[in-house]
C-alpha cells in the first residue's frame, strides 16, 4: 500500500515546474485516480513553487476526464494583483486531459464586520465511535480512509434523507498534522446520493467548488467532521453540498459538487 506521505514525498522530488506521479493501485477509483488526490497533487506543486502566496481562499476542480497510469502536473499564474493571487493547474494522463483546477489565493484584510457559523458542538467524538468497515468490492482508494458514523445512512443503504455526518483522516499517521493537502484528499468523499437510489452503477464527479474559510488547518490528531447531503437528483445529475469542521468544532469549508448518475 502506496501512503499519502509516500506518494506526496515522491511527487515532490520529481519537480519543480513538472511533476510526475505512477498511479498507485490503492489510490484507485475504478480504473481512474480518486479525485481527491489528484486535486490535492494540483495544490501541492503550486505550493511547492511558489512560497510567497498568502493563503488560499477559493479553488475551482474539473474532473474532465481519467486519470491514469503516470499522472503529469504542471501550473501556471494567471494574475498576481494587489489582494489576490490566481493559479491554473492540470494533471493530465494517457488518457488525455485529467483533473484540472483553479486557486485563489487572497490577503487578510480588516473588516468593520466579522460573521461566522456557530461552534458544531454535542456531536460524538470519534473514538467513542466504532470504526466503518468496508464492504465488498468498495473502491480501492477508501482503504485509505479511517470513517466514524455520526449520523446518516451509510454507503448503499436506501434512504429519503441523504444527509450523512462522518468523522474522517486518513490512515497514514504522518499526515495527521499537515493541514490543508490531507484535508482536500479526505473532503472529496463518495456523494450521498448513493444513499438514496437503487441499482446505482457508478458516479462521476464532474466538478468540485471549494470555499476555505479560514487559514488555520488544525485538528487533532488527524480527525475532520464531514457533512455530505444530497439535496437535488434529477436527469442523470446530482448537485452535492459538503461541509467540514475541525475537532473543535470550527467549520473550515464549504464546497459543492455537481456528478454524473450512472445506472
Amino acid at each position: 500500500m502506496t501512503s499519502y506521505t509516500k506518494m506526496m514525498n515522491n511527487f515532490l522530488a520529481s519537480g519543480p515546474n513538472t511533476y510526475t506521479s505512477s498511479l498507485p493501485e490503492t489510490w484507485k477509483q475504478g480504473r481512474t485516480a480518486f479525485g481527491g488526490i489528484t486535486s490535492a497533487l494540483l495544490l501541492t506543486a503550486i505550493l511547492n513553487d511558489h512560497d510567497d502566496l498568502p493563503p488560499l481562499r477559493t479553488m475551482q476542480i474539473n474532473f474532465i476526464g481519467p486519470a491514469i497510469d503516470e499522472l503529469t502536473v504542471t501550473s501556471k499564474i494567471l494574475r498576481r494583483g494587489k489582494n489576490n493571487v490566481t493559479l491554473r493547474a492540470e494533471l493530465d494522463s494517457a488518457a488525455g486531459a485529467g483533473t484540472h483546477g483553479y486557486f485563489t489565493f487572497g490577503v487578510q484584510r480588516e473588516l468593520d464586520m466579522v460573521m461566522d457559523y456557530p461552534l458544531k458542538e454535542n456531536i460524538k467524538r470519534p473514538e467513542q465511535i466504532e470504526p466503518y468497515e468496508l464492504a465488498t468490492g468498495a473502491p480501492n482508494f477508501l482503504v485509505n480512509f479511517d470513517r466514524r458514523w455520526v449520523s446518516g445512512p451509510k454507503f448503499f443503504e436506501q434512504s429519503d434523507d441523504p444527509d450523512m455526518l462522518i468523522w474522517t483522516r486518513l490512515t497514514d499517521p504522518e499526515s495527521w498534522d499537515k493541514g490543508l493537502l490531507p484535508l482536500i484528499v479526505l473532503a472529496d468523499a463518495p456523494p450521498a446520493a448513493f444513499g438514496t437510489i437503487s441499482g446505482v452503477r457508478a458516479l462521476s464527479s464532474m466538478n468540485w467548488n471549494v470555499n476555505f474559510l479560514t487559514d488555520d488547518f488544525s485538528t487533532e490528531d488527524g480527525w475532520w467532521l464531514m457533512r455530505s447531503a444530497t439535496r437535488f437528483i434529477r436527469d442523470g445529475y446530482s448537485s452535492q453540498l459538503i461541509q467540514v469542521w475541525n475537532s473543535d468544532g470550527r467549520r473550515v469549508m464549504d464546497a459543492a459538487q455537481h456528478i454524473a448518475i450512472f445506472q
